[in-house]
Protein backbone atom coordinates (compact mmCIF):
# COMPACT_ATOMS: atom_id res chain seq x y z
CA UNK A 1 0.00 0.00 0.00
CA UNK A 2 1.59 3.39 -1.01
CA UNK A 3 1.67 5.67 1.67
CA UNK A 4 -0.73 8.85 2.18
CA UNK A 5 2.36 11.14 1.84
CA UNK A 6 3.30 9.82 -1.27
CA UNK A 7 0.11 10.71 -2.70
CA UNK A 8 -0.30 14.05 -0.84
CA UNK A 9 3.56 14.93 -2.05
CA UNK A 10 2.97 13.58 -6.08
CA UNK A 11 -0.31 16.11 -5.63
CA UNK A 12 1.78 18.86 -4.60
CA UNK A 13 4.72 18.34 -7.00
CA UNK A 14 2.13 17.60 -10.17
CA UNK A 15 0.34 20.99 -8.96
CA UNK A 16 3.23 22.91 -9.05
CA UNK A 17 4.57 21.78 -12.65
CA UNK A 18 0.99 22.50 -14.26
CA UNK A 19 1.28 25.91 -12.75
CA UNK A 20 3.56 26.56 -15.91
CA UNK A 21 0.67 25.69 -18.08
CA UNK A 22 -1.43 28.32 -16.58
CA UNK A 23 0.88 30.94 -15.87
CA UNK A 24 2.00 31.91 -19.11
CA UNK A 25 -1.96 31.96 -20.98
CA UNK A 26 -3.31 33.70 -18.01
CA UNK A 27 -0.98 36.20 -18.31
CA UNK A 28 -2.01 36.30 -22.36
CA UNK A 29 -5.61 35.94 -21.54
CA UNK A 30 -5.02 39.08 -19.98
CA UNK A 31 -3.34 40.65 -22.51
CA UNK A 32 -5.90 39.24 -25.02
CA UNK A 33 -8.75 40.83 -22.92
CA UNK A 34 -6.63 44.27 -22.55
CA UNK A 35 -6.63 44.29 -26.24
CA UNK A 36 -9.34 43.23 -27.27
CA UNK A 37 -11.64 45.51 -25.37
CA UNK A 38 -9.26 48.44 -26.55
CA UNK A 39 -9.93 47.21 -30.57
CA UNK A 40 -13.63 45.81 -30.50
CA UNK A 41 -16.77 47.40 -29.69
CA UNK A 42 -19.16 46.38 -27.13
CA UNK A 43 -21.55 44.65 -29.31
CA UNK A 44 -18.40 43.08 -31.55
CA UNK A 45 -16.99 41.76 -28.26
CA UNK A 46 -20.48 40.12 -26.80
CA UNK A 47 -20.48 38.12 -30.82
CA UNK A 48 -17.10 37.32 -30.23
CA UNK A 49 -18.09 36.05 -26.41
CA UNK A 50 -21.05 34.58 -28.34
CA UNK A 51 -18.93 32.42 -30.39
CA UNK A 52 -15.84 31.40 -28.03
CA UNK A 53 -18.78 30.61 -25.42
CA UNK A 54 -20.23 27.81 -28.61
CA UNK A 55 -17.38 26.54 -29.09
CA UNK A 56 -16.65 25.80 -25.30
CA UNK A 57 -20.47 23.97 -25.35
CA UNK A 58 -19.67 21.95 -28.10
CA UNK A 59 -16.40 21.38 -27.88
CA UNK A 60 -17.11 19.86 -24.47
CA UNK A 61 -19.97 17.88 -25.49
CA UNK A 62 -17.95 16.07 -28.63
CA UNK A 63 -14.59 16.02 -26.63
CA UNK A 64 -14.77 16.49 -23.06
CA UNK A 65 -16.09 13.25 -22.20
CA UNK A 66 -14.01 11.56 -24.56
CA UNK A 67 -11.04 13.11 -22.73
CA UNK A 68 -12.27 12.21 -19.32
CA UNK A 69 -12.48 8.16 -20.42
CA UNK A 70 -8.57 8.41 -21.54
CA UNK A 71 -8.06 9.47 -17.91
CA UNK A 72 -10.09 6.78 -16.34
CA UNK A 73 -9.04 3.95 -18.66
CA UNK A 74 -5.50 4.87 -19.32
CA UNK A 75 -4.43 2.95 -15.71
CA UNK A 76 -6.13 -0.43 -17.27
CA UNK A 77 -4.16 0.01 -20.42
CA UNK A 78 -1.65 1.00 -19.10
CA UNK A 79 -1.28 -1.91 -16.89
CA UNK A 80 -2.03 -4.34 -20.24
CA UNK A 81 0.61 -2.32 -22.52
CA UNK A 82 -2.26 -1.42 -24.82
CA UNK A 83 -1.57 2.60 -25.10
CA UNK A 84 -1.48 2.48 -28.75
CA UNK A 85 -4.51 1.19 -29.28
CA UNK A 86 -6.32 3.29 -27.18
CA UNK A 87 -5.22 6.75 -28.78
CA UNK A 88 -6.02 5.05 -32.56
CA UNK A 89 -9.07 4.12 -31.42
CA UNK A 90 -10.20 7.50 -29.16
CA UNK A 91 -8.77 9.14 -32.14
CA UNK A 92 -11.32 7.64 -34.46
CA UNK A 93 -13.86 8.07 -32.12
CA UNK A 94 -12.69 11.57 -31.99
CA UNK A 95 -13.41 12.40 -35.44
CA UNK A 96 -16.65 10.85 -35.72
CA UNK A 97 -17.38 12.80 -33.15
CA UNK A 98 -16.31 15.83 -34.69
CA UNK A 99 -17.74 15.56 -37.91
CA UNK A 100 -21.74 15.04 -35.94
CA UNK A 101 -20.88 18.09 -34.26
CA UNK A 102 -19.74 20.48 -36.52
CA UNK A 103 -23.37 20.65 -38.19
CA UNK A 104 -25.18 21.58 -35.53
CA UNK A 105 -22.37 23.95 -34.39
CA UNK A 106 -22.75 25.47 -37.89
CA UNK A 107 -26.30 26.23 -37.52
CA UNK A 108 -26.42 27.59 -34.04
CA UNK A 109 -23.27 30.05 -35.26
CA UNK A 110 -25.24 30.66 -38.50
CA UNK A 111 -28.91 31.74 -36.48
CA UNK A 112 -26.85 33.86 -34.02
CA UNK A 113 -24.42 36.35 -36.72
CA UNK A 114 -26.01 35.03 -39.84
CA UNK A 115 -22.12 35.55 -41.56
CA UNK A 116 -20.72 32.03 -43.25
CA UNK A 117 -16.85 33.35 -43.17
CA UNK A 118 -17.39 33.56 -39.48
CA UNK A 119 -19.25 30.22 -39.19
CA UNK A 120 -16.18 28.70 -41.12
CA UNK A 121 -13.33 30.09 -38.87
CA UNK A 122 -15.67 29.02 -35.81
CA UNK A 123 -15.40 25.58 -37.51
CA UNK A 124 -11.40 25.89 -37.71
CA UNK A 125 -10.88 26.86 -34.39
CA UNK A 126 -13.43 23.92 -33.08
CA UNK A 127 -11.23 21.42 -34.85
CA UNK A 128 -8.51 22.39 -33.69
CA UNK A 129 -9.50 22.99 -29.98
CA UNK A 130 -10.84 19.87 -29.88
CA UNK A 131 -8.21 17.72 -30.96
CA UNK A 132 -5.57 19.61 -28.69
CA UNK A 133 -7.51 18.81 -25.63
CA UNK A 134 -7.41 15.52 -26.88
CA UNK A 135 -3.86 15.06 -26.68
CA UNK A 136 -3.36 16.88 -23.50
CA UNK A 137 -5.74 14.17 -21.95
CA UNK A 138 -3.08 11.79 -22.95
CA UNK A 139 -0.20 13.88 -21.33
CA UNK A 140 -2.58 14.50 -18.31
CA UNK A 141 -2.68 10.96 -18.57
CA UNK A 142 0.91 10.01 -18.38
CA UNK A 143 1.90 13.02 -16.16
CA UNK A 144 4.01 14.61 -19.17
CA UNK A 145 3.94 18.02 -17.92
CA UNK A 146 7.14 19.32 -20.09
CA UNK A 147 5.33 18.36 -23.51
CA UNK A 148 2.59 20.34 -22.40
CA UNK A 149 4.30 23.44 -20.99
CA UNK A 150 5.91 23.63 -24.33
CA UNK A 151 2.96 23.41 -26.47
CA UNK A 152 0.62 25.83 -24.22
CA UNK A 153 3.86 28.12 -24.61
CA UNK A 154 4.02 27.78 -28.34
CA UNK A 155 0.00 28.84 -28.39
CA UNK A 156 0.25 31.56 -26.49
CA UNK A 157 2.83 33.21 -28.00
CA UNK A 158 1.46 32.92 -31.30
CA UNK A 159 -2.42 34.40 -30.34
CA UNK A 160 -0.58 37.20 -28.21
CA UNK A 161 1.35 37.92 -31.53
CA UNK A 162 -1.56 37.38 -33.51
CA UNK A 163 -3.90 39.73 -31.28
CA UNK A 164 -1.63 42.44 -31.02
CA UNK A 165 -1.80 42.90 -34.93
CA UNK A 166 -5.44 42.66 -34.69
CA UNK A 167 -5.31 45.43 -32.10
CA UNK A 168 -2.73 47.63 -34.35
CA UNK A 169 -4.00 47.09 -37.78
CA UNK A 170 -7.34 45.22 -38.32
CA UNK A 171 -9.83 47.21 -35.21
CA UNK A 172 -12.99 45.83 -35.13
CA UNK A 173 -12.44 42.31 -37.13
CA UNK A 174 -13.91 39.52 -35.54
CA UNK A 175 -13.18 37.36 -38.48
CA UNK A 176 -9.21 38.04 -37.86
CA UNK A 177 -9.59 37.24 -34.15
CA UNK A 178 -10.77 34.19 -34.59
CA UNK A 179 -8.62 32.74 -37.21
CA UNK A 180 -5.38 34.10 -35.00
CA UNK A 181 -7.12 31.73 -32.02
CA UNK A 182 -7.59 29.11 -34.92
CA UNK A 183 -3.31 29.29 -36.35
CA UNK A 184 -2.06 29.44 -32.57
CA UNK A 185 -3.88 25.93 -31.35
CA UNK A 186 -2.85 24.56 -34.58
CA UNK A 187 0.51 25.16 -33.96
CA UNK A 188 0.19 23.85 -30.21
CA UNK A 189 -1.57 20.37 -31.58
CA UNK A 190 1.37 20.23 -34.72
CA UNK A 191 4.26 20.66 -32.00
CA UNK A 192 2.34 18.08 -29.33
CA UNK A 193 1.76 15.43 -32.45
CA UNK A 194 5.59 15.71 -33.65
CA UNK A 195 6.74 16.10 -29.70
CA UNK A 196 5.29 12.59 -28.94
CA UNK A 197 5.79 10.92 -32.80
CA UNK A 198 1.76 10.57 -33.13
CA UNK A 199 2.00 11.36 -37.06
CA UNK A 200 1.34 7.43 -37.32
CA UNK A 201 -0.81 7.03 -35.12
CA UNK A 202 -3.14 10.27 -36.05
CA UNK A 203 -3.63 9.09 -39.35
CA UNK A 204 -4.01 5.43 -38.27
CA UNK A 205 -6.95 6.79 -35.86
CA UNK A 206 -8.37 9.10 -38.93
CA UNK A 207 -8.66 6.44 -41.23
CA UNK A 208 -8.71 2.69 -39.64
CA UNK A 209 -11.73 1.08 -38.76
CA UNK A 210 -13.10 1.49 -35.29
CA UNK A 211 -12.52 -1.36 -32.64
CA UNK A 212 -16.25 -1.72 -31.78
CA UNK A 213 -14.82 -3.27 -27.81
CA UNK A 214 -12.76 -0.39 -26.86
CA UNK A 215 -14.96 2.52 -28.38
CA UNK A 216 -17.62 0.59 -26.47
CA UNK A 217 -16.10 0.90 -23.24
CA UNK A 218 -14.83 4.32 -24.12
CA UNK A 219 -18.83 5.07 -25.30
CA UNK A 220 -20.58 3.16 -21.91
CA UNK A 221 -18.69 5.40 -19.48
CA UNK A 222 -18.59 8.92 -21.40
CA UNK A 223 -22.03 9.11 -22.49
CA UNK A 224 -23.35 9.74 -19.28
CA UNK A 225 -20.40 12.30 -18.61
CA UNK A 226 -20.95 13.85 -22.64
CA UNK A 227 -24.54 14.53 -21.25
CA UNK A 228 -22.67 15.67 -17.98
CA UNK A 229 -20.99 18.29 -19.92
CA UNK A 230 -22.98 19.77 -22.12
CA UNK A 231 -25.43 20.31 -19.69
CA UNK A 232 -22.71 21.60 -17.25
CA UNK A 233 -21.18 23.58 -19.84
CA UNK A 234 -24.73 25.40 -21.11
CA UNK A 235 -25.72 26.47 -17.36
CA UNK A 236 -22.59 27.92 -16.91
CA UNK A 237 -21.81 29.78 -20.26
CA UNK A 238 -24.89 29.35 -22.35
CA UNK A 239 -26.52 32.61 -21.13
CA UNK A 240 -23.98 33.98 -23.53
CA UNK A 241 -25.79 32.43 -26.51
CA UNK A 242 -28.98 33.62 -24.72
CA UNK A 243 -28.15 37.11 -24.57
CA UNK A 244 -27.38 37.46 -28.69
CA UNK A 245 -30.63 35.03 -29.59
CA UNK A 246 -32.82 37.50 -26.92
CA UNK A 247 -31.03 40.34 -28.99
CA UNK A 248 -29.91 41.95 -25.45
CA UNK A 249 -26.67 44.65 -26.12
CA UNK A 250 -26.81 46.43 -23.10
CA UNK A 251 -23.85 45.51 -20.65
CA UNK A 252 -23.30 42.19 -22.76
CA UNK A 253 -19.78 42.61 -23.72
CA UNK A 254 -19.12 44.10 -20.50
CA UNK A 255 -20.33 40.86 -18.93
CA UNK A 256 -18.72 38.82 -21.32
CA UNK A 257 -15.39 40.38 -20.42
CA UNK A 258 -15.29 40.33 -17.12
CA UNK A 259 -16.51 36.89 -16.67
CA UNK A 260 -13.26 35.97 -19.17
CA UNK A 261 -11.07 37.70 -16.96
CA UNK A 262 -12.42 36.45 -13.72
CA UNK A 263 -12.31 32.36 -15.96
CA UNK A 264 -8.83 33.48 -17.06
CA UNK A 265 -7.34 34.49 -13.37
CA UNK A 266 -9.47 31.96 -11.43
CA UNK A 267 -8.30 29.25 -13.66
CA UNK A 268 -4.43 29.73 -12.99
CA UNK A 269 -5.09 29.19 -9.60
CA UNK A 270 -7.69 26.53 -9.87
CA UNK A 271 -6.68 24.21 -13.01
CA UNK A 272 -3.65 23.43 -11.97
CA UNK A 273 -5.10 21.90 -8.76
CA UNK A 274 -7.52 19.84 -10.98
CA UNK A 275 -5.90 18.90 -13.42
CA UNK A 276 -2.84 17.37 -10.72
CA UNK A 277 -5.62 15.61 -8.29
CA UNK A 278 -8.20 14.09 -10.71
CA UNK A 279 -5.72 11.48 -12.33
CA UNK A 280 -4.01 10.75 -8.44
CA UNK A 281 -7.56 10.83 -7.26
CA UNK A 282 -9.00 7.89 -9.83
CA UNK A 283 -5.43 6.03 -9.44
CA UNK A 284 -5.85 6.20 -5.22
CA UNK A 285 -9.68 4.79 -5.94
CA UNK A 286 -8.46 2.07 -8.17
CA UNK A 287 -5.25 1.24 -6.36
CA UNK A 288 -7.69 0.45 -2.72
CA UNK A 289 -6.09 3.73 -1.12
CA UNK A 290 -8.04 3.78 2.48
CA UNK A 291 -11.25 5.90 1.69
CA UNK A 292 -10.17 8.55 4.79
CA UNK A 293 -7.01 9.13 2.49
CA UNK A 294 -9.19 10.25 -0.38
CA UNK A 295 -11.40 12.13 1.29
CA UNK A 296 -8.61 14.32 3.13
CA UNK A 297 -7.30 15.05 -0.37
CA UNK A 298 -10.36 16.30 -1.83
CA UNK A 299 -11.67 18.23 1.56
CA UNK A 300 -8.19 19.91 1.47
CA UNK A 301 -8.38 20.88 -2.11
CA UNK A 302 -11.65 22.70 -1.55
CA UNK A 303 -9.69 24.60 1.28
CA UNK A 304 -7.04 25.70 -0.82
CA UNK A 305 -9.31 26.82 -3.63
CA UNK A 306 -11.40 28.47 -0.97
CA UNK A 307 -8.16 30.12 0.62
CA UNK A 308 -6.86 31.67 -2.88
CA UNK A 309 -10.42 32.72 -3.80
CA UNK A 310 -11.23 35.02 -0.68
CA UNK A 311 -8.59 37.66 -1.93
CA UNK A 312 -10.04 37.95 -5.06
CA UNK A 313 -13.71 38.90 -3.10
CA UNK A 314 -12.12 40.86 -1.20
CA UNK A 315 -10.12 43.07 -3.78
CA UNK A 316 -12.94 42.77 -6.17
CA UNK A 317 -15.54 44.47 -2.84
CA UNK A 318 -12.42 47.24 -2.21
CA UNK A 319 -10.89 47.92 -5.38
CA UNK A 320 -13.12 46.42 -7.89
CA UNK A 321 -13.79 49.43 -10.00
CA UNK A 322 -10.89 50.49 -9.74
CA UNK A 323 -8.53 47.25 -11.18
CA UNK A 324 -11.31 46.93 -13.90
CA UNK A 325 -10.58 50.90 -15.13
CA UNK A 326 -7.25 49.62 -15.81
CA UNK A 327 -7.96 46.35 -17.29
CA UNK A 328 -10.57 47.28 -19.65
CA UNK A 329 -11.45 50.92 -19.53
CA UNK A 330 -14.06 52.87 -18.81
CA UNK A 331 -16.74 51.63 -21.37
CA UNK A 332 -16.31 48.18 -20.06
CA UNK A 333 -17.11 48.69 -16.52
CA UNK A 334 -19.25 46.46 -14.88
CA UNK A 335 -21.22 47.42 -11.22
CA UNK A 336 -19.42 45.61 -8.38
CA UNK A 337 -22.21 43.78 -6.85
CA UNK A 338 -22.43 42.51 -10.70
CA UNK A 339 -19.15 40.97 -10.43
CA UNK A 340 -19.26 39.53 -6.69
CA UNK A 341 -22.33 37.37 -8.59
CA UNK A 342 -20.08 36.33 -11.66
CA UNK A 343 -17.12 35.69 -9.03
CA UNK A 344 -19.40 33.52 -6.70
CA UNK A 345 -20.73 31.37 -9.98
CA UNK A 346 -16.88 30.37 -10.77
CA UNK A 347 -16.48 29.74 -7.26
CA UNK A 348 -19.27 27.44 -6.72
CA UNK A 349 -18.34 25.72 -9.73
CA UNK A 350 -15.00 25.15 -9.11
CA UNK A 351 -15.95 23.33 -5.75
CA UNK A 352 -18.93 21.48 -7.58
CA UNK A 353 -15.80 19.70 -9.42
CA UNK A 354 -14.70 18.16 -6.22
CA UNK A 355 -18.09 17.72 -4.52
CA UNK A 356 -18.76 15.19 -6.88
CA UNK A 357 -16.10 12.87 -7.09
CA UNK A 358 -17.47 10.40 -5.36
CA UNK A 359 -19.88 10.06 -8.14
CA UNK A 360 -16.97 10.25 -11.01
CA UNK A 361 -14.41 7.60 -9.06
CA UNK A 362 -17.33 4.93 -8.85
CA UNK A 363 -18.75 5.23 -12.31
CA UNK A 364 -21.93 7.15 -11.34
CA UNK A 365 -21.45 9.36 -14.29
CA UNK A 366 -25.12 9.18 -15.61
CA UNK A 367 -26.24 10.22 -12.01
CA UNK A 368 -23.45 13.28 -12.23
CA UNK A 369 -25.45 13.51 -16.13
CA UNK A 370 -28.72 13.85 -14.31
CA UNK A 371 -28.07 16.24 -11.73
CA UNK A 372 -26.49 18.57 -14.13
CA UNK A 373 -29.16 18.06 -16.60
CA UNK A 374 -31.57 19.57 -13.83
CA UNK A 375 -29.26 22.96 -13.17
CA UNK A 376 -29.17 23.41 -17.07
CA UNK A 377 -32.83 23.52 -17.64
CA UNK A 378 -33.17 25.11 -14.37
CA UNK A 379 -30.72 27.71 -15.93
CA UNK A 380 -32.62 27.56 -18.81
CA UNK A 381 -35.77 28.11 -17.67
CA UNK A 382 -34.44 30.97 -15.43
CA UNK A 383 -32.58 33.16 -17.97
CA UNK A 384 -35.78 32.61 -20.07
CA UNK A 385 -38.14 34.75 -17.51
CA UNK A 386 -35.24 36.88 -16.47
CA UNK A 387 -33.25 38.16 -19.60
CA UNK A 388 -36.05 39.70 -20.99
CA UNK A 389 -37.13 41.89 -18.04
CA UNK A 390 -33.85 42.20 -16.42
CA UNK A 391 -31.09 41.41 -19.03
CA UNK A 392 -27.51 40.39 -17.69
CA UNK A 393 -28.49 41.52 -13.84
CA UNK A 394 -30.83 38.36 -14.43
CA UNK A 395 -28.14 36.43 -15.92
CA UNK A 396 -25.78 36.83 -13.39
CA UNK A 397 -28.30 35.72 -10.37
CA UNK A 398 -29.68 33.07 -12.30
CA UNK A 399 -25.47 31.62 -12.71
CA UNK A 400 -25.17 31.74 -9.38
CA UNK A 401 -28.21 29.83 -8.28
CA UNK A 402 -27.46 27.34 -11.31
CA UNK A 403 -24.22 26.56 -9.78
CA UNK A 404 -25.65 26.48 -5.99
CA UNK A 405 -28.49 24.24 -7.04
CA UNK A 406 -25.71 21.71 -8.65
CA UNK A 407 -23.63 21.68 -5.66
CA UNK A 408 -26.62 20.91 -3.19
CA UNK A 409 -27.49 18.17 -5.64
CA UNK A 410 -24.40 16.56 -6.41
CA UNK A 411 -23.09 16.88 -2.41
CA UNK A 412 -26.30 15.00 -0.82
CA UNK A 413 -25.85 11.73 -3.61
CA UNK A 414 -22.04 11.96 -3.60
CA UNK A 415 -21.00 11.99 0.24
CA UNK A 416 -22.00 8.06 0.35
CA UNK A 417 -18.99 7.42 -1.22
CA UNK A 418 -16.54 10.30 -0.69
CA UNK A 419 -17.81 12.57 2.15
CA UNK A 420 -15.86 15.87 2.42
CA UNK A 421 -16.07 17.52 5.49
CA UNK A 422 -15.34 21.31 5.80
CA UNK A 423 -14.53 23.15 9.19
CA UNK A 424 -17.39 25.43 10.51
CA UNK A 425 -14.82 27.93 11.97
CA UNK A 426 -13.06 27.89 8.20
CA UNK A 427 -16.14 28.79 6.54
CA UNK A 428 -16.92 31.59 9.66
CA UNK A 429 -13.25 33.02 9.09
CA UNK A 430 -13.50 33.14 5.17
CA UNK A 431 -17.17 34.81 5.23
CA UNK A 432 -16.21 37.15 8.13
CA UNK A 433 -13.08 38.29 5.75
CA UNK A 434 -15.30 39.34 2.81
CA UNK A 435 -18.34 40.75 5.04
CA UNK A 436 -15.71 43.31 6.65
CA UNK A 437 -14.50 43.87 3.40
CA UNK A 438 -17.95 44.89 2.33
CA UNK A 439 -19.03 47.00 5.06
CA UNK A 440 -15.77 49.49 4.55
CA UNK A 441 -16.66 49.40 0.80
CA UNK A 442 -20.16 50.70 1.66
CA UNK A 443 -18.45 52.95 4.44
CA UNK A 444 -15.66 54.82 3.30
CA UNK A 445 -16.71 55.97 -0.07
CA UNK A 446 -14.48 58.99 -0.49
CA UNK A 447 -12.20 57.57 -3.45
CA UNK A 448 -8.93 59.52 -2.08
CA UNK A 449 -5.54 58.30 -2.59
CA UNK A 450 -5.89 58.01 1.33
CA UNK A 451 -8.76 55.86 0.84
CA UNK A 452 -7.00 54.05 -2.29
CA UNK A 453 -3.74 53.30 0.23
CA UNK A 454 -6.13 52.17 2.87
CA UNK A 455 -7.85 49.32 0.79
CA UNK A 456 -4.37 47.95 -0.32
CA UNK A 457 -3.26 48.23 2.89
CA UNK A 458 -6.75 46.03 4.33
CA UNK A 459 -6.65 43.72 1.32
CA UNK A 460 -2.53 42.95 1.92
CA UNK A 461 -3.27 42.70 5.76
CA UNK A 462 -6.14 39.65 4.78
CA UNK A 463 -4.50 38.05 2.31
CA UNK A 464 -1.03 37.33 4.29
CA UNK A 465 -3.58 36.48 7.03
CA UNK A 466 -5.40 33.92 5.21
CA UNK A 467 -1.89 32.22 3.68
CA UNK A 468 0.11 32.15 6.82
CA UNK A 469 -3.07 30.93 8.59
CA UNK A 470 -3.49 27.94 5.95
CA UNK A 471 -1.74 24.74 6.66
CA UNK A 472 -2.51 23.53 2.92
CA UNK A 473 -0.61 27.12 1.38
CA UNK A 474 2.22 26.71 4.02
CA UNK A 475 2.61 23.41 2.68
CA UNK A 476 2.66 24.44 -1.46
CA UNK A 477 5.25 27.39 -0.20
CA UNK A 478 7.46 24.91 1.34
CA UNK A 479 7.77 22.90 -1.63
CA UNK A 480 7.96 25.53 -3.85
CA UNK A 481 11.12 26.50 -1.83
CA UNK A 482 12.36 22.94 -1.74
Amino acid sequence: MIKKTTYQDNLKRDTLKYLPVKILPAIVGLLTIFFLTRSLSTTVYANYSFIIATILIFSQLISGWVNSAVLFFFPDYDKNGTLERLKVDVVRLQSILYAIGAIGFSIVIYIGLRELTLVLCALFLLFAQTFLNLLYSFLQAERRVLVQIKSTSIQSIVQLLGIFCCYLYCPNDLGFVILVLFLSYFAANIYVIYADKMFGLIIEGFFSQLKFEGAKKILYYGLPICLWFFASQFYAVGDRILLKYFNVNFLAGNYASFRDLAVGVSGFITMPLLMASHPIIVQMWKSGANKKEIENVVSQNIMLLTTLFTPFFIALFLLGQWIMNIVVGDAYLLENYLMILVLASIFFGTVSMYLHKGLEVTGKTLVMAKMALVTAIFSFVGNCFFIPEYGVKGVCIVAVLSQLLYCVLIYNLSRKAICIKIPILFIVKHVTFVLLAFMYSKIFIENSILDLVMRFVILSCFTIYLFTSSSEVRAMIKLIKA
